[in-house]
């Protein structure tokens, strides 16, 4: 564990330490300290400092534990993890899980991660989360055959944290095309799908999903976000335990590939229509030359988006364009 790591367990309490106190235990001096708290503040997190006390962090924090998140994993679950990475920083989950694709233990990979650099959501727009306030997570898999249609993938994503939120009883929440997890016109979370195929044969997906656990009101982060947002702990009051929502999870998205294995759609069109929360409201569709108005309808048996536009039903591909609200 690094200086900074070490720093982050001791104030993770949420009670002051003083600068003093702190570098006693690191072995360092004061102003090594005061460096390494700017250092985690550009990483999001919100670090009070004050004359006579010291630093504080706004909140405790829960830090994500290998062995507290698996006694948490549902039972039938575990032989499908082949692979568990717990990473404190990293560019993205998405990208490292790319990066070892042709790895023999991708298949049944998760991966987690506290903080990301360079965390991305769809058509490379970035996706912002302090340290240790959200859940990152990857999880690898090879469909052979290749699922058909692909798009099933992103919405079972999509259906696999709806599952989660529910075993929990939170409600209000909603999946809004392609990608969003939506709680009263406010983004929860989001899926990426990332993948290398062969023509007409095998395929290896990246399966992403990322969820704003609990974000500091403070952080430069939550300015940085260009849409209305909100957190686990803001819909549920305690909230649920940051290792076994991340558990739990898991067991839906791996519960979910597993079954469905390309074979066929398991249900997940069926399942996200229940959780579509824009059906039957007038919106846009943001394309990248031009924007459409009109009725939203919900989705085909291909996944693909329906849309009531000037009397005629379009149809819309979700790699092609962004819905907003």
């Amino acid at each position: 564990m690094n200086f900074k790591s070490k720093l982050l367990y001791l104030l993770a309490d949420g009670r002051f330490h003083s600068g003093e106190e702190l570098g006693a235990y690191l072995s360092i001096s004061r102003t090594a300290v005061w460096k390494r708290i700017k250092s985690l503040r550009q990483s999001g997190l919100v670090i009070y400092s004050v004359k006579g006390k010291g630093y504080r962090i706004t909140q405790t924090l829960e830090f994500l534990e290998r062995e507290k998140i698996f006694s948490y994993i549902d039972a039938d679950i575990n032989p499908l993890i082949r692979q568990f990475t717990l990473h404190t920083k990293v560019d993205s989950t998405n990208q490292y899980l790319l990066n070892m694709i042709e790895h023999h233990d991708f298949h049944g990979h998760v991966t987690l991660a506290e903080y990301q650099t360079e965390g991305r959501g769809r058509r490379g727009n970035a996706w912002k989360s302090p340290f240790a306030a959200g859940i990152n997570l990857s999880l690898g898999w090879h469909f052979d055959p290749a699922p058909e249609p692909l798009a099933l993938v992103s919405l079972g994503a999509g259906v696999a944290v709806m599952r989660t939120l529910g075993r929990f009883g939170i409600t209000g929440a909603g999946l809004k095309w392609p990608n969003d997890v939506i709680w009263q016109n406010r983004k929860l979370g989001g899926t990426l799908v990332e993948m290398r195929a062969e023509s007409a044969g095998p395929c290896k997906m990246v399966i992403g999903i990322g969820i704003n656990y609990s974000f500091p009101a403070e952080s430069n982060y939550s300015t940085g976000i260009d849409q209305p947002w909100v957190d686990i702990a803001t819909i549920q009051q305690p909230a649920v335990l940051r290792n076994k929502f991340t558990a739990i999870l898991i067991s839906e998205i791996l519960r979910l590939m597993n079954n469905y294995a390309g074979r066929d759609d398991c249900g997940i069109i069926d399942e996200w229509r229940r959780y579509d929360c824009m059906k039957g409201k007038f919106t846009k569709i943001v394309l990248p030359d031009r924007t459409v108005n009109g009725l939203i309808l919900g989705i085909d048996d291909n996944g693909d988006l329906l849309m009531s536009v000037n009397d005629r039903v379009e149809k819309f591909n979700s790699g092609e364009i962004s819905l907003r609200l």
